[in-house]
């Protein structure tokens, strides 16, 4: 009896316990992710010319401790860096980043200093909204609303369908940013078809994104960005700055799905079958040890007759 009564405490506890404690995003985060863009198209500011040409994306992600301990409760803070790379080996730009958000549904939190640098030495405060660095713990078949930088707003992000990636689970969600005027640009007057030495371009952006969640963890396996980028005068575009698909490469897929298949196997366990066993175990033993009580009672009641 007490064996079952451990094992029945011991579920309760790795149910409500321990798995709240496992289903939360790190302080300590410290990820580098590797992503790339084959032929892509991008506008070369030293020619001033649409160029073709292969990208590499390196996007570092740090946990920020301090600012995480001072939030307190499930607050997360992470800074990110991204920098994209010609072929060549050239830097095209670079960007900084820190986002606060709730480690177990990883919607974004305006608090802890956020901020968001797409220019050297230029940070903007930004009052991010929807999920942001992944897709909560336990993900679910149904529409998110996921940030998006450049147009400063969380955009739906639909699921499409669950199927495998080299044999891990995961939920496809897409995720379409429709063209959207995100700026101005002064530029020569030739790069956009005009008479004038300068003119003010419209910049348009637009963006299909397509996830591949591991479902327990709401981590991202993979993610697809058909990015277009383009100047425009009075609606009409007339140069192209980005034309790209960009992607987790090969080995950061295959990374991830190692890395996730076995957290999301333990987490799974923790979440339901290893509490469950528990307590079925707790209470056969609890069982048992009533059925020896009540038949060591019995046979002591005969010899005392």
């Amino acid at each position: 009896m007490g064996i079952g009564a451990f094992l029945l405490l011991g579920a309760l506890l790795v149910k409500f316990y321990a798995y709240p404690k496992l289903a939360i995003a790190p302080i300590d985060q410290n990820s580098t992710t590797a992503l790339e863009a084959k032929d892509a198209t991008i506008f070369d500011i030293g020619t001033l010319k649409e160029i073709q040409t292969d990208l590499s994306i390196k996007a570092t992600t740090r946990g920020d401790e301090k600012a995480t301990e001072d939030a307190g409760g499930d607050t997360r803070v992470w800074a990110g860096t991204t920098t994209i790379r010609k072929d060549d080996g050239s830097i095209v730009s670079q960007s900084a980043e820190k986002v606060a958000f709730d480690g177990v549904s990883a919607e974004a939190k305006n608090c802890c200093g956020a901020f968001d640098e797409s220019t050297a030495g230029e940070r903007e405060t930004v009052k991010r909204s929807g999920l942001v660095f992944k897709f909560p713990f336990d993900t679910e078949k149904k529409t998110y609303k996921v940030w998006d930088d450049s147009t400063q707003t969380a955009v739906d992000a639909k699921f499409v369908k669950e199927h495998e990636i080299k044999g891990l689970k995961v939920y496809q969600f897409k995720q379409e940013v429709p063209r959207t005027m995100t700026g101005t640009r002064d530029v020569p007057g030739d790069v956009v078809g005009e008479t004038g030495a300068t003119v003010t371009a419209d910049e348009y952006y637009q963006n299909t994104r397509t996830f591949e969640i591991e479902p327990v963890t709401g981590a991202v396996v993979n993610r697809i960005e058909e990015q277009l980028v383009t100047l425009a005068i009075d609606g009409e575009d007339r140069a192209t700055l980005t034309d790209a698909t960009v992607q987790y490469t090969d080995k950061q897929v295959k990374e991830g799905v190692d890395d996730y298949s076995s957290k999301a196997t333990l987490l799974s366990g923790v979440h339901g079958l290893y509490p469950l066993l528990m307590a079925i175990l707790g209470l056969l033993a609890v069982g048992a040890g009533v059925l020896l009580h009540t038949r060591g009672a019995a046979g002591s009641r005969k010899v005392e007759d």
